[in-house]
């Protein structure tokens, strides 16, 4: 269960894409509470940067659905047989762009990255910002990673 009083509310998942000329950056950010205490519905940060757009913007999608409200509201919980539905339902706008990924020629560079996220960050995706303290610490992990530091293969 969430818990309101925790810096931190959760992890997010940070997954990178490599094609000849182009990278795809994905950020998925857990459900929380931020700085005011209010929920904050996860969501999905992407953006494709290339040699010609290398600070292009980050667009972002929530990643909500009513049936975990309503599941949590009236249980308290989630059920472990739950679990793949909800996560399924939550995602489903994001079919298009994963079948892309998987379509487009992109290939994954190393493994996809678990990167704690606080308080201050869910007050960014509150506000429809970037989370740039997370993007700081998915840097810093990347380098710890072995990670490519050149952005463009």
């Amino acid at each position: 269960m969430l818990d309101a009083t925790k810096d931190v509310q959760g992890v997010s998942l940070y997954a990178e894409f490599r094609k000849p000329g182009a990278t795809m950056q994905i950020i998925v950010t857990p459900d929380g509470y931020n700085e005011e205490g209010k929920q904050v519905a996860g969501a999905l940060f992407r953006r494709v940067v290339t040699p010609n757009t290398p600070k292009k913007q980050w667009r972002s999608s929530s990643v909500s659905s009513n049936g975990v409200h309503d599941v949590i509201a009236s249980s308290g919980q989630i059920e472990d047989s739950q679990v793949g539905e909800i996560a399924e339902q939550r995602l489903e706008f994001a079919t298009q762009l994963f079948d892309g990924i998987i379509s487009g020629g992109w290939s994954i560079t190393k493994k996809p990255l678990l990167i704690e996220t606080s308080k201050k960050d869910l007050t960014d995706v509150r506000q429809g910002k970037t989370p740039n303290k997370l993007l700081y610490r998915v840097n810093l992990t990347k380098d710890a990673e072995g990670c490519p530091k050149e952005i463009f293969s």
